[in-house]
């Protein structure tokens, strides 16, 4: 019976000992499971993470991109609208619009051209060389006096195509206050001369014309300073009496200046539609009353007798304005039109 239970108890044992060991190698390979699911799963966790870096790369890259472009765009959309058409002009082919502007343009420029050609042959030989300018060049203040050293003309603005105010006789003294860039000359009152047609040096014969003018009426300055006021009811006085004396007037009881040049003188053109008829007393200019002279020769206000009037009127004039090209024995008389005037000499009195 001893027997039979030591067998018994073996068997039992064996039995265990298979049990567990099976139930060990049962637990270890769960456990070798769960590594694996464990390993399987960090690997995937570490393929979406690489994922998602790769995808976030690529979105800052587009984003990049798309920030080079919308700086690329606003460069382009600064360019001027000029500049723009430029470059689709020598890119591609000219729209109809296109081909019609440059039909225009190119008729203008040519109606332009021809117009300038007919100015320039209209114009003095004197200035024939210059080029024509519609728009007035930039200026800087230049303070001198120059001398004209020949015929020049006088115009309204700085080039050929501007009108002609008078000729300014060689020698003739030019007060300047500024200096184009293209070189027209702006006088004190306005008006332009071309400076390669004026000297700085003053000609002799114009010294010597006016040391002799000088001397020669300095006698008749001091009568007329004596008897002419300056004041304005003495210039409207002089001006009521020449008026009122009637044409081939005595000259006996008058001082004689001498044999004048005379020259004549139009309202001044400002701009567009104006005029400027102010002298340089204050008065309104007036045909058949206004003349311009040196008033170192004939003072202001001095009521003159002109022989033989140029304007045919009475030959009594008021000296009521003053120019830098009338020096001398010169007289700029003022005339509303002085399109069939031109230069001519008069014996000149002032009526004492």
């Amino acid at each position: 019976m001893k027997f039979i239970d030591l067998t018994t108890e073996y068997k039992l044992t064996k039995e265990r000992i298979s049990l567990l060991t099976g139930t060990a190698v049962t637990i270890m390979l769960c456990a070798l499971g769960t590594v694996a699911v464990a390993a399987s799963v960090n690997r995937q966790s570490e393929l979406d993470i690489e994922q998602r870096d790769l995808q976030a790369q690529r979105l800052y890259e587009e984003a990049q991109d798309a920030m080079e472009s919308s700086s690329s765009a606003s460069l382009s959309a600064e360019l001027s609208e000029s500049e723009a058409e430029s470059l689709a002009l020598e890119n591609t082919n000219p729209m109809p619009q296109v081909s019609s502007l440059t039909a225009s343009v190119s008729e203008e420029t040519s109606d332009q051209s021809t117009s300038e050609a007919e100015e320039s042959t209209e114009a003095s030989s004197d200035e024939a060389a210059a080029e024509t300018y519609e728009t007035t060049s930039g200026e800087s203040e230049y303070y001198t006096t120059v001398y004209a050293s020949q015929i020049v003309n006088l115009r309204t603005g700085p080039g050929t195509g501007y009108d002609i105010v008078r000729e300014l006789a060689s020698g003739s003294t030019i007060d300047v206050v500024a200096v184009t860039s293209d070189g027209w000359y702006r006088t004190y009152n306005g008006n332009y001369v071309l400076s390669d047609l004026t000297t700085s040096t003053p000609p002799a014969t114009t010294a010597t014309s006016t040391a002799a003018t000088t001397a020669s009426t300095t006698a008749a300055s001091t009568t007329a300073a004596a008897t002419t006021t300056t004041a304005a009811p003495a210039t409207t006085t002089t001006t009521t009496a020449f008026t009122e004396t009637p044409s081939g007037a005595d000259t006996s009881g008058m001082t004689l200046v001498g044999n004048c040049t005379i020259t004549f003188y139009s309202p001044q053109h400002m701009g567009p539609g104006t005029y400027c008829v102010e002298t340089a007393t204050g008065a309104t200019c007036c045909q058949g009353r206004t003349v311009a002279a040196d008033w170192n020769v004939i003072p202001a206000g001095t009521t003159i007798y002109i022989e033989n009037d140029p304007l045919g009127g009475d030959g009594y004039y008021v000296v009521e304005d003053r120019g830098s090209a009338v020096t001398g024995n010169h007289i700029d008389i003022f005339a509303d039109d002085i399109s069939s005037l031109s230069t001519t000499s008069r014996n000149v009195y002032i009526v004492n």
